[in-house]
């Protein structure tokens, strides 16, 4: 039985991966909305916690970090399903950026060969949308997010790699959520692939890579998306990097 940390937990992809999971690991749940997160942890059973906060502030990282590791000494899987369709600059680089970055440094001394996994968009997405800073429009803030959220996992990866954690990332699939018009249309509930990607033991060694909803590899063009562009470009967010 794994301890496992999931944001976004209380609804939508977040929810719908604890709920393939619940039945043979501890979950902590995290999220913004209290009412959603009891009734989640409600309907998942006592294998279930949860712990309310913003991840985008810094008070709100450290009551979810408090909480965790009140609670567990290891976390074996950190999945970061939290993130927003943003309307700013400003709420894209808090919520899809810089609180994945600062939870994960943040829970280090508790991720010891442990896995942690960043749900991000579409492939296609990825590889054709530019790594363009300029946020105009709401088109440019989703190929920000997207292609940020993954060059973040190239940088993650490497630096986590002492630890003997590995850091990927994942495409979950079509999943109905409260994130935009469109997803809320949509049926489907299940996202298999975090699963696989959590506890397959094919993956134990596997870092710095990038998976479809059926968990192949996707081929990132190497001069696009490597540790050493991820430093230049999210430097200009994490000045610690």
């Amino acid at each position: 039985m794994k301890n496992i940390v999931i944001t976004g937990g209380g609804s939508g992809v977040g929810l719908a991966i604890a709920e393939d999971l619940v039945k043979d690991n501890k979950i902590i749940l995290v999220g913004r909305n209290e009412k959603k997160l009891a009734l989640a942890k409600r309907n998942l059973g006592e294998n279930s916690s949860y712990v309310a906060g913003d991840l985008s502030t810094v008070t709100g990282r450290k009551k979810v970090v408090d909480f965790i590791l009140k609670n567990t000494d290891q976390v074996d899987v950190l999945i970061h399903s939290a993130g927003i369709y943003p309307t700013t600059s400003k709420d894209n680089i808090d919520n899809n950026l810089l609180s994945h970055y600062y939870l994960t440094m943040s829970l280090l001394n508790v991720l010891n060969d442990s896995r942690v996994l960043i749900v991000t968009g579409n492939p296609q997405a990825i590889k054709v949308a530019p790594i363009c800073e300029k946020q105009l429009n709401d088109m440019l803030r989703a190929a920000w997010a997207v292609t940020h959220k993954t060059l973040l996992m190239y940088l993650l990866a490497d630096k986590l790699k002492v630890t003997g954690t590995t850091v990927n990332s994942f495409f979950p699939g079509d999943v109905k959520s409260d994130l935009m018009a469109y997803t809320k249309s949509l049926t489907n509930t299940s996202v298999p692939v975090a699963r696989l990607l959590s506890l397959d033991t094919k993956f134990d060694h596997v870092t710095g890579q990038f998976f479809d909803e059926n968990g192949f590899s996707v081929d990132l063009k190497s001069e696009k998306y490597n540790k050493n562009i991820a430093t230049s470009v999210l430097s200009e967010y994490i000045t610690e990097i």
